[in-house]
């Protein structure tokens, strides 16, 4: 045990404080040298310690504000020398390789102020385990300690703000560009198998503004992971999917998750879940293979597809698929439901007329989301629809259409906005136009990180610009379901400002606030919403939606009559509204 601390001593020596060179690994670009395949409950609680003070320091320490060392490699340089050990002799070895990186100075002052600002939000994460000298010992916990009152002026180069290029803007929300992607491991080792679980792990312990929202806990996440790891039940892919599924986050779903693991391949057919089952929702042109069968039609029942009932396909959706909700979970199936990694029809049963029936689908390459699209009657940016009201579809509005539509809202009697489709960037201009009175004090409440203190978060309200323009002032009726999302959310938030906003629908995809995106090794693509997002009096948006008036869903009727429902329901509160004045 002395031999391997003095050993640590000796390499932290080369490499004191101040060095600007970087400090020499070993070749573990391809493996870490570490592997396991299965691990007994003391190493799993060596490894839990280690993912943990292994993630505080990367944080926390003011040497990792430039690329001398490589956090990664560091892990690699730990992994056998704290997997087996005593306790005892664990903490030590992580004290010393602490030591390792050399002095620093101290900015408590400055962070206690942080902790005691009134912008300061409720939800933080909970860091009590650094003072366990039980677990930790003395040493340890004391160099944990005072790692959290390190001075992190100069930054860390593992976590940034966010730049967006498009807009020329930072925000608050964190950037994990400077972690390596791994792209050339195929299938890799143990050790960094448990990488991407510290990677991952501590990147949502310290910087997801929602993590207290999960279903899971997330202290549970981690030894969860370690296990299954060492062994996986699946493939490396699949494993990580699942983990990254805990989070609960629709925006999760940023990479291609559902394509990695389900294939690129999808029969062409438009799908969606109505009254509990899985129904072709619009007209099929989608050819069959075998000629005694006739094609689908709206209104048939998906009873299983390769011989899998639905129930299996919406498992497996939440299990590997990252959803805020359940509207999200039966999107989410509804599409991966029909996909495949190879170009060959599949097999799939549906009933229709009380009578089920067999037949095989052509595939095509489809690497994006397949949609429940309504509006194959009026998909336009502005319309008017029967009797003087207005109908917009926000997806492809452009600056240079708003003075045309807000001519057009001159004629109407009332408005339907159909935020069931992401709407464009210029659709926040027509809104803040035209619609947001100009006397709104905040239209959002968001969270985000302090980089500088992490697991720390700030909230903050804030009032999107509005213009001293005539606003709208007859009955606004807001179309919402899982297809509004993120900014679609902000936009309907924003609309129910105005006082004659009534929203319909069905709960919305739960999932705001930019989104913070991360790889990790095998190139895996992944993301979190990076602000938290809330309505100024404390309701939140993400897992729980936006704010709905009256709960309108599709029914099995209206379908087979080809009958927008939620679109019918608008014109009827639009007719109630107007005849109540």
């Amino acid at each position: 045990m002395k031999k391997i601390v003095v050993f640590l001593l000796l390499v932290s020596s080369l490499f004191p404080s101040g060095c600007t060179r970087p400090k020499q690994y070993a070749d573990y670009s391809r493996h870490s040298c570490f592997d396991r395949t299965e691990i007994d409950s003391a190493t799993l609680r060596n490894l839990e310690v280690l993912g943990r003070v292994w993630g505080f320091v990367k944080y926390h320490h003011p040497a990792f504000s430039d690329d001398r060392y490589d956090l990664d490699f560091e892990l690699f340089e730990l992994l056998p020398l704290v997997a087996d050990t005593a306790p005892a002799a664990r903490n030590e070895i992580l004290a010393q390789w602490i030591d390792g990186f050399g002095r620093y100075k101290t900015a408590s002052e400055k962070y206690e102020k942080i902790l005691a600002s009134d912008s300061v939000f409720e939800h933080r994460t909970d860091i009590g385990w650094i003072r366990d000298t039980a677990t930790l010992g003395r040493e340890l916990s004391e160099r944990l300690v005072r790692l959290r009152s390190a001075d992190r002026t100069a930054g860390n180069r593992y976590v940034s703000q966010t730049y967006y290029e498009t807009y020329d803007q930072w925000s608050p929300n964190p950037c994990f560009d400077g972690e390596k992607p791994y792209y050339d491991l195929s299938n890799p080792d143990y050790g960094y198998r448990l990488l991407t679980v510290f990677r991952f792990w501590n990147m949502v312990e310290y910087f997801f503004p929602s993590k207290y929202l999960t279903d899971k806990d997330w202290n549970d996440v981690l030894p969860e992971y370690i296990r299954r790891m060492a062994h996986p039940t699946g493939s490396y892919l699949r494993e990580t999917r699942r983990m990254i599924a805990e989070l609960d986050d629709n925006h999760a779903q940023y990479g291609g998750g559902i394509f990695e693991l389900f294939g690129r391949y999808r029969v062409p057919l438009n799908t969606g879940f109505v009254e509990g089952r899985l129904i072709v929702v619009t007209p099929d042109t989608v050819p069959v293979k075998s000629e005694r069968k006739a094609p689908f039609q709206v209104g048939d029942e998906i009873v299983a597809v390769e011989d899998k009932p639905v129930e299996y396909y919406m498992a497996q959706t939440r299990e590997f698929i990252s959803c805020s909700n359940e509207n999200d979970v039966l999107a989410a199936t509804a599409d991966q439901i029909l996909r495949t990694k190879e170009n060959r029809p599949l097999s799939i049963r549906y009933r229709r007329d009380g009578v089920t029936r067999d037949t095989l689908a052509d595939v095509t390459k489809m690497p994006g989301h397949f949609s429940w699209n309504y509006l194959w009657k009026y998909h336009r940016t502005f319309s008017m629809l029967e009797d003087s009201i207005g109908y917009i579809c926000p997806d492809k509005l452009s600056k240079e259409e708003i003075p045309e539509i807000s001519n057009g809202l001159k004629k109407t009697r009332g408005l339907i906005i159909d935020l069931r489709y992401y709407p464009s960037q210029d659709f926040n201009e027509f809104v803040s136009q035209y619609i947001v009175p100009d006397d709104v004090k905040y239209t959002v409440r968001f969270t985000y990180p302090d980089l500088a203190l992490p697991g720390v978060f700030y909230a903050r309200d804030y009032s999107y610009p509005t213009y001293k323009t005539e606003k709208y002032n007859a009955p606004i009726i807001i179309m919402v379901n899982e297809g509004t999302q993120s900014y679609g959310e902000t936009s309907v938030q924003k609309i129910q400002n105005n006082p004659y906003t009534i929203t319909i629908g069905s709960q919305s995809a739960g999932a705001n606030g930019n989104i913070s995106k991360f790889t990790l090794p095998r190139g895996i693509l992944g993301a979190f919403s990076g602000l938290g997002w809330y309505y100024p009096d404390g309701w939140v948006v993400n897992r729980q939606g936006v704010k709905i008036d009256h709960e309108i869903r599709p029914t099995l009727e209206g379908i087979r009559d080809g009958r927008d429902e939620m679109l019918e329901a608008a014109l009827s509160l639009i007719e109630e509204k107007t005849e109540e004045e």
